[in-house]
Order: C-alpha cells, then structure tokens, then sequence
C-alpha cells in the first residue's frame, strides 16, 4: 500500500472514532455529525451580589436560546455543551441588577479563556461591581466586565 493511501486510511479512521460517540447517541444531530463536538464544556453564572439583589440573565448562542432566570442570592445556572469542531463556539449573556446591566461573551475559543476555565469549567460570578471569571489556573476571581448603569 502507497504512503498516499496509508495515511488517507489513518484520516478516515481517526474521524470514524472522532465521529462514533456522537453519530451513535440519539440525541445527535446533523450538525453533531458534519462538525463533531471536540471537547464538553459547563458555564455556571452565579449571583454574588452582596446588596441581596435578583440578578436577571438570559444566556444564548447562534443555536440556542437558554431562556431568562431570575437567580436569588447563591443561586447559580448552568448550562453544558461541546465545542464544535470549527472552534466558533459563542455563548453569550445578557445580566441585569437594579441600576445595572451588561452584555457579556461568557464562552468563546481562545486558550486563554479555556486555561483559566481549567479546560472544562466556565465559572461566572456576578458581584456588586462587575462579573467575575473565576480563574482556576491560580485560584482567584478575576474582574472582566464592569455593569453599565441603568437598566
């Protein structure tokens, strides 16, 4: 067998294994199977404001509407998908707090963001002054977006 068809069988083999979990489960789509999920992810926004206020969010990406949620004090939403193939996964997230409001990327692909997450684990915490990336690579929250006044 030529070097050429050796390594063309490699490549289809590799995305015949990339592709079985997902073409295999019930839930895949087309969209599963053209551009296979590479890695699982969570996002979890968090209402840490300290004043006691709602925090009012209502996540999205280009596929999917994750609905509005009004979190108490302590109460977190969470959402897990996979990051497509083409590495153009976008979530983003409208907040909202008494005399506050912001419009937030809260996953995106860069490998900043993902070291930060710990390669699995997007925690968002919404405080007082801003929203907050919790960043597992030393242990800290790290200040990302400042609210906008108003509502």
């Amino acid at each position: 067998m030529s070097n050429i068809k050796q390594f063309l069988l490699a490549i289809y083999i590799s995305l015949i294994l990339t592709c079985q979990d997902r073409v295999a489960a019930s839930s895949a789509t087309m969209r599963d199977i053209i551009g296979p999920r590479i890695s699982e992810w969570q996002v979890m926004v968090v209402n840490g404001l300290t004043t006691s206020e709602t925090l009012f969010i209502h996540c999205k990406s280009k596929e999917d509407d994750l609905g509005e949620h009004n979190l108490r004090l302590g109460d977190r939403f969470s959402w897990n998908f996979g990051e497509n193939m083409l590495h153009s996964t976008l979530f983003w997230c409208y907040l909202s707090k008494d005399k506050g409001h912001m419009n937030v990327e809260v996953f995106w692909d860069d490998v900043i963001l993902f070291h930060r997450c710990g390669w699995k684990k997007c925690v968002w915490t919404a405080k007082t002054d801003g929203l907050y990336l919790w960043n597992s690579a030393n242990g800290e929250d790290l200040l990302l977006e400042i609210w906008e006044a108003g509502w």
